[in-house]
């Protein structure tokens, strides 16, 4: 082996010689490149060839890759090739696609995007701050996508413009309502902030005013709150007018009452103003009757005094002596009392 070396040093008199480890010359990288050799210069081409076939076969790997994208079923894609700058105009959805090398999606979500509005302020018709909490729910759509990428660019920047529609809409239709109306109308305003949500985000071709490539699915309002002032005027108002309703109330109730003592009086005079009717009645019935009794009996008693007068022959005072004698035969005790000068008996008369 050692013979062996020298025979090469023999061959290569130019080449440096280094002491192995073992103390055996070995080949510098000098006279390894420099070796012309056939096995060496295959060695070299094996070498080579390896090389450019693995470089050849990253490359292809790598642009492979880089044709192929995915897009989630829930969402929407449109092909963009960032080399020629271009942007396809067919949106795709859920599934891995094929395109130029180093193209990308341009990504959407397909489903409902909610938008919580909270605590924002907005000013009603007759310039009073209200706070009011809103949620929103919105959608982009297959048709919509590539003129929103035209616009906006990308996702993100299309939603800050979509909520701020949305905000604005919300804006537009506190300024068409009074600050009383919403406590009486909720329903109805809700209702117009859903339309002029739908007017913000989809535009109206009729009227010529542009959207903002979404469709607007749903508004719900959550909660409004009005100022405090007006709350406490409110509660004032309400107070008073409760009053106001009590007093009413009661002046309602004493009047019934007042009617109704009125009723029982009158009534009351009229059973009294009919009972005396009806006793004065009676009584003149009584004196009529009684009267009619006395003249009858008047009557009578003359006929038969005249009768007597005119049987006996006598003369008036006779008559008069007459009736005496017989009032004092009828009298069982009799007590007279007569003043000077008293005339009792009329004998002389008979």
């Amino acid at each position: 082996m050692f013979v062996s070396n020298l025979e090469e040093g023999k061959q290569q008199p130019n080449e440096a010689k280094k002491p192995s480890v073992v103390g055996l010359p070995i080949k510098s990288s000098e006279t390894m490149a420099r070796d012309t050799s056939p096995e060496a210069v295959d060695s070299r081409r094996k070498i080579a060839l390896c090389v450019f076939l693995g470089v050849s076969l990253i490359v292809i790997i790598g642009v492979l890759a880089s044709s192929f994208g995915k897009v989630e079923s829930t969402e929407y894609g449109i092909e963009y090739d960032i080399h020629k700058k271009e942007l396809d105009a067919a949106a795709k959805s859920g599934g891995l696609f094929i395109g130029p090398p180093g193209f990308e999606f341009i990504k959407f979500p397909s489903t409902y995007i909610t938008v919580d509005l909270d605590d924002r302020t907005c000013v009603s018709n007759d310039g009073l701050p209200l706070t009011f909490s809103v949620t929103y729910q919105y959608q982009m759509t297959e048709t919509n996508l590539y003129q929103a990428i035209v616009k906006y660019r990308d996702f993100h920047k299309w939603a800050e413009t979509v909520e701020a529609a949305g905000l604005s809409a919300v804006h537009h239709s506190c300024s068409e309502f009074l600050v009383t109306e919403f406590q009486t109308k909720r329903g109805i305003i809700q209702s117009n902030m859903e339309m002029n949500l739908k007017l913000k985000l989809e535009g109206n071709p009729e009227r010529g005013q542009e959207g903002v490539n979404a469709v607007a699915i749903s508004l719900q309002l959550r909660y409004i709150g009005l100022p405090e002032a007006y709350n406490l005027a409110v509660a004032d108002k309400q107070a008073a007018e409760e009053d106001i309703a009590l007093a009413i109330a009661q002046r309602k109730q004493e009047t019934t009452k007042g009617k109704t003592k009125l009723l029982t009086a009158k009534e009351e005079a009229r059973k009294i103003k009919d009972t005396a009717i009806n006793e004065a009645e009676v009584l003149l019935t009584e004196a009529r009757l009684k009267a009619e009794e006395t003249l009858f009996s008047f009557q009578k008693e003359a006929e038969a005094l005249v009768e007597v007068k005119n049987a006996l022959n006598f003369t008036s005072e006779g008559v008069l002596a007459y009736l005496s004698n017989n009032l004092l035969a009828e009298t069982l005790k009799l007590k007279v009392t007569a003043g000077e000068p008293a005339r009792l008996s009329r004998k002389n008369e008979l």
